[in-house]
């Protein structure tokens, strides 16, 4: 009996992939409120919530641009999932589920934050000089302005907080005409910090009395003609705020939320949510590691 060949089941990446991720989804999933897990019809599903969760994950951590095409791979890969429109509706309702477990996470693995950083991204979905034409979103979207990149864009704004340790705490998705300052303090009363730092286009004197009066010192640099006062203007300060811009960049690269390609809101939303899931889940797996929050590799 010792001499016969032991078959040894292997998985290959993608398997392996999602079969992690699916580890890290079910304990908190169980956590749920029940109208969540056990709504109309939840025993016809073929593939549960956790799978699909899972999925949509995995593509994000094997930076795959393409839902259809990754679609069409994890079919390939032995990985049972629905056909690709059932597919596809089924990651659009978990829009909510995702938003809570990405909380659940987020209570479990901070431990507080010595500051937070917030900042905002272009969500391009057409160039500007075809946004007239335009009918992806119309309504919904609109003309905006980037000063990082000087260019007209036609989409969404991404607004987003970001603690020293490389966690997205939280995020607000407006019109690309919205100005920066006016989602700020919203972001900041779900995602309180005593300290929190923002570039020039948060530049608000009003604003920054406000959350003083809710104990959050508001930092942004100063204009060279601004008169002087007790505000500092450090050069330390500047470069700390620069790791949000990392952070936006690492998202891109893995998620490519900035030119996403969808032609529904909440197919974005369900798109974003999955993509600061997956950066809770990959920040503590770095801190856990020793490396940095805002390492991807």
């Amino acid at each position: 009996m010792q001499g016969l060949l032991k078959a040894i089941p292997k998985f290959n990446l993608i398997q392996a992939t999602v079969q992690e991720f699916i580890k890290i989804i079910t304990p908190i999933y169980q956590l749920l409120p029940k109208r969540f897990r056990f709504r109309q019809n939840y025993r016809q599903l073929k593939v549960n919530d956790v799978t699909i969760i899972a999925c949509m994950l995995a593509r994000i951590a094997l930076r795959d641009p393409s839902e259809t095409h990754f679609h069409q791979t994890l079919a390939a890969s032995g990985v049972v999932v629905p056909e690709r429109s059932r597919y596809n509706r089924r990651c659009r309702d978990l829009l909510q589920i995702m938003k809570l477990i990405r909380q659940y996470l987020l209570k479990r693995y901070r431990h507080g934050s010595t500051y937070e950083i917030i900042d905002s991204a272009p969500i391009t979905l057409v160039s500007a000089r075809r946004s007239n034409q335009a009918k992806v979103l119309r309504g919904v979207a609109h003309k905006g302005y980037n000063a990082t990149k000087q260019l007209y864009y036609y989409g969404f704004k991404l607004h987003a907080v970001m603690d020293n340790d490389g966690y997205f705490v939280n995020w607000e998705l407006t019109p690309a005409n919205v100005d920066d300052r006016k989602p700020v303090e919203e972001l900041l009363r779900e995602a309180p910090a005593h300290q929190v730092l923002a570039d020039g286009g948060y530049l608000s004197r009003k604003l920054q009395e406000r959350l003083k009066s809710q104990g959050i010192n508001f930092w942004f640099p100063l204009r060279k003609n601004m008169r002087k006062t007790d505000h500092i203007n450090s050069s330390f300060l500047k470069n700390q705020r620069r790791y949000i811009e990392t952070g936006f960049n690492n998202l891109n690269i893995v998620g490519h939320f900035e030119h996403p390609g969808t032609r529904t809101l909440i197919g974005l939303g369900s798109r974003l949510a999955a993509l600061f899931l997956w950066n809770i889940i990959k920040v503590h797996s770095n801190l856990a590691q020793g490396k940095s929050g805002l390492s991807i590799n």
